[in-house]
């Protein structure tokens, strides 16, 4: 049995707990999810807790279980109350608030079906196959590709690489072309474009090689392409260094700061 189900909005955190009798209770300033892709949901059953987002086949199910919750059409508010409580008329309004809620739902997740940041998991696969392009990571992560991919144009130049890194990472780069015989070319002989991604936002969780995936389409074949984590966290310290004396033997704190991994 669920015994809850949590979902954030905006920061806020709401409940909906199951009162045992196939009913639930749902707190009276929760906003409506109906179309809601971008939620994630913290499932207790039974009192093993799960956590799941709109890429997962249940998703739709708890969602219905909150929007069964958060009625939205009340039918027997617009006749007289001897109507409302009428068995007869009671039944017939259950099953219209019903259905018209579930139209309003079917009109919301078209609206939000009509945007890559808001579409469900069903619309992305529907656009990646458009695209013959096969999804990987998380479902925003794939939502970040698909955005890159309608950035770059047909022309691959600095503006059109910032605007791939930007929708992937949410950050900048610094964009570098060296010629075969120029110096300073890590790769000498042969012509080489460099992209140096900046941190990024630590609150994205993204597929750093999806910008090497979005990028080589559009490279000329004479021309190597070098995508370069142009950051590290501690976990690049961690992996990189033997211990911490190690670390410790580095010139000052900035040093340890403006580290960058091996590529």
């Amino acid at each position: 049995m669920i015994d809850y189900i949590k979902y954030t909005i905006d920061g806020v955190t709401y409940s909906l707990t199951n009162n045992g009798d196939n009913t639930w209770s749902r707190e009276e300033t929760a906003p409506s999810v109906a179309g809601n892709y971008l939620l994630t949901l913290i499932i207790s059953e039974n009192g093993i807790v799960t956590g799941i987002n709109s890429s997962n086949d249940m998703y739709e199910t708890y969602l219905n279980v909150i929007m069964e919750a958060e009625r939205v059409t009340h039918l027997e508010k617009y006749v007289p109350d001897f109507m409302a409580e009428t068995k007869q008329f009671k039944t017939i309004f259950d099953i219209e608030n019903e259905t018209l809620d579930d139209l309003y739902f079917q009109i919301e997740k078209i609206k939000s079906d009509a945007f890559i940041t808001t579409a469900s998991n069903d619309a992305i696969v529907r656009l990646e196959d458009f695209m013959s392009i096969k999804g990987l990571g998380t479902l925003e992560q794939r939502k970040s590709y698909l955005i890159s991919m309608l950035q770059k144009g047909n022309k691959l130049n600095e503006n059109s690489i910032k605007n791939i890194t930007n929708a992937i990472t949410g950050s900048n780069c610094i964009v570098t072309f060296f010629g075969s015989d120029e110096s300073g070319n890590p790769v000498p002989g042969y012509g080489l474009l460099r992209v140096q991604v900046l941190s990024p936002d630590n609150s994205k969780d993204y597929r750093y090689e999806d910008i090497f995936r979005a990028l080589k389409p559009l490279v000329p074949g004479h021309i190597k392409l070098l995508v370069i984590k142009y950051f590290s966290v501690w976990a690049d310290v961690k992996n990189n260094f033997a211990d911490w004396s190690t670390v410790a033997s580095m010139n000052d704190w900035e040093s340890v700061k403006s580290y960058i991994p091996p590529q």
